[in-house]
């Protein structure tokens, strides 16, 4: 649930594709019947409102439809042109609401190719053979709301193609091969919503072809070749929403690019050129809750950068070049849900950077070098879920690091240089209780003994530090490894009930760990292992004011 003052955010849905016949048929199937009508050879009629045409014989347009119907689809026919004024002499075709020919080998339109479909309002022409759209062809269509022509080898759009349409409220002109606009091209549409032109190759776009279009609210221009936007693009877009800039080759933003898209919630950046942010370039988004920057060349974001975006709910700036974050960044971002910083060059975090941030639920931070965290690098996150420090440098974590955030069980910290030893005994505690399987791949990298073994499954009795020289409280003397010296492999041996614990290389015996049994134990030990056997002779000295009985010995 959104904190107070924050809005939520819709979750991104997902759509389960299948194939155009199987859709169709059953939403058709859907309809209620009545009486039947004769249905035009090659066809189907579905309700007396849907013909479906979908036989690759048909190579006309049927002469006839039902007179009820509202629907009408050619799918992967033999059609190759809509003449013109084809509709004009079709019975039963006043009444169409929906047309769409999807798949078909549809190459040229003739002049009002659709005149006589007053009624219509939807029209789609996909994966066609059409390689431009005359200016004519969409004479007629005065109730049109959507057109979607896309997935065709198109080229140019005609100067006065949408002069019929000016009740236009989507257009998708997406997967064609537009490489530019003419400038006035969208003049008629001062009702248009949504215009979706990705997927084309447009490497540049007039300064005025947005001009009239003051009602738009979602711009698609992903994954064309952009590499610059005029000044002002899209100040004339005040009720624009949704932007899509995604998949370009845009170097950088222009001052102000913005600065009067106040509605804007969803903003695309990701997959660009971005070497550099102005520090105010999203100064005026105060409703903005989506911003993606993923995959530029950013090398830094300025501290001012989110002060403008109170209402920001999930930010990604994974695979950039960033090094270190401001202090304050997030200051002014108390709504932040989710923060997405992984793939980075990220080599310390600032004391308190992620401070006033009670929404967080997610924070990713893996594939970057991070050595270190403070030890109130997550203070105060009371809503964090999920923290991925995979790949990083870590060795170690101070203990207390997540003592405040109450409902985090979800850590991922495999791939890091842990040395285990007593100061991550505290970690080991912490992963009993989080999910077993997410670290089972969080791996020892020292010391020698334990190196290779899975931080959540090593014994907590393994996880000491050795003292320094000098220091030592125990002492142990007189190894004698049974087997030839110089052919031991490394090993970790221990006596029969897991108090003693002996690691050993090729060349020695570097640590021993032991448990007392209370203050009864004997001098002479055999231990082993599936490398053989060892016997050991300790020798311990108890220091009156440390000693304390299950004490631990080491090896120095």
């Amino acid at each position: 649930m959104a904190p107070p003052g924050c809005p939520a955010v819709a979750p991104v849905g997902k759509w389960k594709v299948i194939g155009h016949l199987q859709l169709l048929c059953l939403l058709a199937l859907a309809q209620p019947g009545g009486p039947a009508w004769p249905c035009p050879a090659l066809c189907q009629c579905f309700g007396n409102m849907t013909v479906f045409c979908s036989e690759e014989g048909l190579r006309n347009i049927p002469e006839e439809i039902p007179p009820s119907t509202t629907q009408l689809f050619f799918v992967e026919t033999a059609l190759a042109s809509v003449p013109s004024r084809a509709f004009t002499n079709i019975a039963g075709s006043s009444h169409l609401t929906t047309l769409a020919f999807l798949g078909s080998s549809l190459e040229a339109l003739g002049e009002a190719a659709f005149a006589g479909l007053p009624a219509l309002r939807v029209l789609e022409i996909s994966t066609s053979q059409l390689t431009a759209l005359p200016g004519e062809a969409l004479h007629g269509l005065t109730n049109l709301s959507t057109l979607s022509v896309k997935f065709s080898p198109i080229e140019t759009l005609e100067t006065g193609l949408f002069n019929s349409t000016p009740r236009l409220e989507t257009l998708h002109l997406q997967g064609n091969e537009m490489e530019s606009l003419p400038s006035d091209i969208f003049h008629p549409l001062r009702s248009l919503k949504t215009l979706t032109l990705s997927q084309n190759h447009l490497a540049e776009l007039p300064g005025e072809v947005l001009a009239p279009l003051g009602s738009l609210q979602v711009l698609k221009l992903s994954d064309n070749n952009l590499t610059c936007l005029p000044p002002g693009f899209f100040l004339p877009l005040v009720q624009l929403q949704e932007l899509f800039l995604d998949g370009n080759a845009l170097m950088e933003l222009p001052p102000g690019a913005f600065s009067r898209l106040t509605s804007l919630k969803g903003l695309h950046l990701q997959h660009n050129a971005l070497r550099g942010l102005l520090p105010s370039v999203f100064a005026a988004q105060t409703n903005l809750t989506s911003l993606y920057l993923d995959n530029n060349r950013l090398t830094e974001l300025p501290e001012r950068l989110f002060h403008g975006t109170p209402s920001l709910s999930v930010l990604s700036v994974a695979n950039n070049q960033l090094q270190a974050l401001p202090a304050r960044l997030f200051r002014k971002s108390p709504c932040l849900t989710l923060i997405v910083l992984s793939h980075n060059r990220l080599s310390r975090l600032p004391a308190g950077v992620f401070q006033g941030l009670p929404a967080l639920t997610k924070l990713l931070l893996s594939h970057n070098n991070l050595t270190a965290l403070p030890r109130d690098a997550f203070a105060n996150l009371t809503s964090l879920e999920v923290l991925d420090l995979a790949h990083n440098q870590l060795a170690t974590l101070p203990e207390g690091i997540f003592d405040s955030n109450i409902i985090l069980f979800n850590v991922a910290l495999k791939s890091n240089p842990w040395a285990c030893d007593c100061h991550l005994a505290h970690m080991a505690d912490w992963l009993q209780h989080t999910d077993a399987l997410l670290n089972l791949q969080t791996l020892c990298r020292s010391p020698a003994y334990l190196k290779g073994l899975s931080l959540p499954t090593v014994k907590k009795e393994q996880l000491v530090c050795l003292p320094g020289p000098g220091s030592s409280r125990c002492r142990a003397e007189g190894l004698e490894p049974s087997g030839e010296p110089g052919t031991l492999p490394q090993c970790t041996y221990q006596d029969p009930v897991g108090a003693i614990h002996l690691a050993c290389d090729p060349d020695a015996c570097q640590q021993l760990s032991l448990h007392l049994p209370g203050q009864h134990f004997s001098e002479n030990w055999t231990l082993g292992s599936g490398c053989g056997t060892v016997r050991v002779h300790i020798t311990v000295h108890i220091e009156q004011d440390k000693a304390q009985p299950g004490g631990e010995a080491v090896l120095p």
